[in-house]
């Protein structure tokens, strides 16, 4: 029974002592404490399942613990689906993996056990947190299932429940043979279990802006 909890203190330890990100988001006083091109580490749990891989083109870890990741490549392993997360860059303030900052060309990729993909989200950055499998972003988001193309500005996405919610200006273009509706709301939800939608006459105002709140408070964005 000792050697899995030597094992997944292991890997922990590995990923720990690589961890760093955004050069804009870390004062500039900060020293690079290490550095690591073409890196992989992934998280292993007790049973000895693995949790998620990470890899990158490099991996910068200052001395504050916060990580940089260029080109960051995140898969996640949970239940009997799968999210493959990447971007150009990405942010960890803490290089804990609570939560990360992903920034341009982001894109999400859920898929069931079949490696069906279920849906996929497009967007210019996000904030992922890895404990409770949740996006979000405050700014454009384009959602694709198997009928349609969704897009609006702002997102919270809770992965592991299956709700996506498009917080504003949210706007669905159905695809029914050769025809194409398209639907209109405020506000849109996406229940990825029961594959319904929502559409809601009130913007989520109040939760798009304690988004942006907390993008403000943990570094630019601009």
């Amino acid at each position: 029974m000792k050697k899995p909890k030597l094992l997944y203190l292991f890997f922990i330890t590995i990923l720990f002592t690589m961890s760093s990100l955004f050069a804009s988001t870390t004062d500039k006083s900060t020293k690079i404490k290490n550095k690591i091109f073409n890196f992989s580490s992934e998280k292993i749990d007790a049973v000895m399942s693995t949790e998620w891989e990470l890899s990158g083109q490099y991996l910068e870890k200052y001395e504050n613990n916060s990580t940089l990741i260029k080109n960051p490549n995140l898969k996640l392993y949970k239940s009997d689906f799968s999210t493959n997360i990447i971007s150009d860059t990405a942010f960890d303030p803490t290089g804990e993996m609570n939560e990360i900052y992903l920034k341009n060309n982001v894109y999400i990729n859920r898929t069931d056990s079949s490696n069906i993909s279920i849906l996929k989200l497009y967007t210019s950055y996000a904030i992922f947190y890895l404990s409770k499998d949740l996006v979000e972003t405050d700014r454009d988001v384009t959602i694709i299932t198997s009928d349609s193309i969704t897009t609006g500005n702002g997102l919270s996405a809770n992965l592991e429940s299956g709700l996506i919610s498009v917080l504003s200006n949210a706007e669905r273009k159905i695809r029914d043979g050769d025809n194409t509706r398209i639907i209109k709301g405020n506000q849109m939800i996406y229940n990825t279990k029961t594959k319904k939608w929502i559409v809601k006459n009130q913007s989520a105002s109040k939760l798009k802006n304690s988004i942006i709140k907390k993008v403000k408070t943990t570094f630019s964005l601009d």
